[in-house]
C-alpha cells in the first residue's frame, strides 16, 4: 500500500469495510502516511496505535456507509499530519463510557496521550475522529 499525503484540502482518503479484519490496514494506513510525512518510528508508531483505536470505535460504535465502510483520510498542513476517521453514525456518550464490565472507554484518553490534539467533529450523518500531531 503507498500512502501520499497530501497538503491542504487535498486530501488522501481510503475506503476501508468496517470489519476488524481491516484493522490491519488502517494501521498500515496510518504508519505509512506518518512516515511519508517524515516522522520517526516511535511516532509513526505513535500515530498508527491512536488511529487503530479511533477505527476500533468507528466499527464497534459508528455506523458504516451503504457500502459497509468507514474512510480514514491523511492531511498535511504545513507542520502538522492530521488523519480523520469517518463513520456514519452519530456519536453519543454511552459510545465512550466504560461497560459494566469494566472494558472499553479508554480509548480517547489513549488518543489523546499518543497524538497532540483529538478532536470529535459530530453532525446528524457522520461522525468524525482528527487525530493530530505536528512535527517536533
Amino acid at each position: 500500500m503507498t500512502v501520499r499525503v497530501r497538503a491542504e484540502q487535498d486530501a488522501n482518503e481510503l475506503q476501508l469495510p468496517a470489519r476488524p479484519a481491516k484493522l490491519a490496514a488502517a494501521r498500515e494506513y496510518a504508519h505509512e502516511a506518518a512516515a511519508a510525512f517524515g516522522f520517526d518510528a516511535d511516532r509513526c508508531y505513535e500515530v498508527a496505535f491512536a488511529v487503530n483505536e479511533a477505527v476500533t470505535n468507528a466499527i464497534r460504535h459508528g455506523r458504516p456507509d451503504a457500502h459497509g465502510c468507514i474512510y480514514l483520510s491523511a492531511l498535511a498542513d504545513g507542520d502538522r499530519l492530521t488523519l480523520a476517521v469517518r463513520d456514519c453514525g452519530t456519536f453519543t456518550a454511552s459510545a465512550a463510557a466504560s461497560t459494566a464490565n469494566g472494558e472499553g472507554g479508554r480509548g480517547f484518553p489513549l488518543m489523546a496521550r499518543l497524538m497532540d490534539a483529538v478532536q470529535l467533529c459530530v453532525s446528524s450523518e457522520s461522525t468524525t475522529v482528527r487525530l493530530s500531531k505536528a512535527r517536533d
